[in-house]
């Protein structure tokens, strides 16, 4: 099973025109990267003159013993260098403390120091990815995986949130690329975000223009845009084509209901309004008495008949009244499982119910 997955990740890789050099090449590389960040870091620390050779000896000392993740103590190292990074730090770890943590982060991320730069650019992208905001994530995760890449080691973690915000943004061919160099060259790193680079990539391959999966990935990148207020004219252009592009898909689901009641011999829609007007004129004292109130919920006392074509000229309510169409329940009935949230959480914030 694993080697299977392998094979068919090289041929992924090989088709976008990146070279696959193997699992365990992938590993060293890997290796050999982070022994790399240390010895620089190492040289680093030993040339600067604004600390004591007291820190300078114990960083030293911290770093040289460690033969596994580096990125600790990269952080910790960088906090006995700029005691103020240690503030940044905690808010980004602590729940609901993002605005302070973009707060203090952002000025960081251009510091002249390289690694503090670097490791403040990891942090401050990690707690915009996880507010969604893949707008302001991009830079710094660009940064990670480029100029600043010989400054990190948290360069396979940016590959992933790279591809995890191009997805978000609808960049999915980016986002592809970018998972899947994620796979090839962090063999080591959390399964769990292996599997999610995995299982992204093999969505993103499955969505076929102007099908489900496509309107529901733009429903989830407008659902985001609007809880994050960004009603402007992109959010706009999405809104209109995910409307375009459902009533399309429930003409279609219209017209296959149509053709199977013909085909199990069902009564025609022509039939049943031949019918309906049949029983209407049949009955007229039912009519009129449902007119006159007491049994009619309307407080004037007349029936209300709700058409599509009679709703509010917003294209969002005209979506809303098919809410109880046949048609539009059979296209949400063949929703896959895992879009049935994005569409809750997108009509919430369409109509501006939802919370963030």
């Amino acid at each position: 099973m694993r080697i299977g997955r392998l094979f068919q990740a090289a041929l992924c890789l090989m088709a976008m025109g990146v070279v696959f050099i193997g699992l365990t090449d992938s590993a060293d590389a890997n290796d050999q990267h982070s022994e790399k960040v240390k010895a620089s870091f190492l040289a680093h620390i030993n040339s600067l003159g604004s600390i004591s050779t007291a820190q300078k000896a114990a960083i030293a000392k911290t770093v040289s013993e460690i033969n596994s993740d580096f990125s600790d103590t990269l952080t910790d190292s960088l906090i006995l260098m700029y005691p103020q990074y240690s503030d940044a730090i905690a808010a980004s770890d602590v729940s609901g403390g993002y605005e302070r943590a973009i707060e203090l982060l952002s000025p960081l991320q251009h510091s002249e120091d390289k690694y503090l730069a670097g490791d403040a650019s990891f942090y401050l992208a990690r707690t915009l990815m996880n507010e969604e905001r893949f707008e302001d994530a991009m830079p710094c995760l660009q940064k990670l995986v480029g100029d600043l890449s010989s400054y990190t080691v948290h360069q396979g973690s940016a590959q992933y949130y790279l591809g995890v915000a191009q997805a978000g943004l609808l960049k999915n061919q980016e986002a592809t690329e970018s998972l899947m160099r994620f796979l090839q060259f962090n063999p080591n790193a959390p399964e769990r975000l292996r599997v999610s680079a995995w299982r992204q990539v093999q969505q993103i391959q499955s969505i076929q223009k102007g099908k489900l999966d496509d309107v529901y990935q733009r429903m989830d990148y407008s659902r985001r845009r609007l809880e994050l207020v960004e009603t402007d004219e992109v959010t706009q252009a999405e809104q209109d084509k995910i409307v375009s592009m459902l009533t399309k898909l429930i003409k279609e689901e219209e017209k296959k209901e149509v053709s199977s009641n013909v085909k199990k011999g069902g009564p025609s829609e022509e039939s049943k309004k031949s019918s309906g007007q049949k029983q209407a004129q049949s009955k007229p004292s039912q009519s009129k008495n449902s007119q006159k109130g007491g049994m009619s919920s309307n407080p004037n006392g007349q029936v209300v008949r709700k058409s599509y074509d009679d709703s509010p000229a917003s294209p969002w309510s005209r979506l809303r009244d098919r809410s109880r169409d046949p048609a539009n329940n059979a296209v949400k009935e063949k929703l896959p499982a895992r879009y049935r949230d994005i569409v809750e959480r997108y009509t919430e914030a369409a109509n501006g119910t939802g919370e963030k």
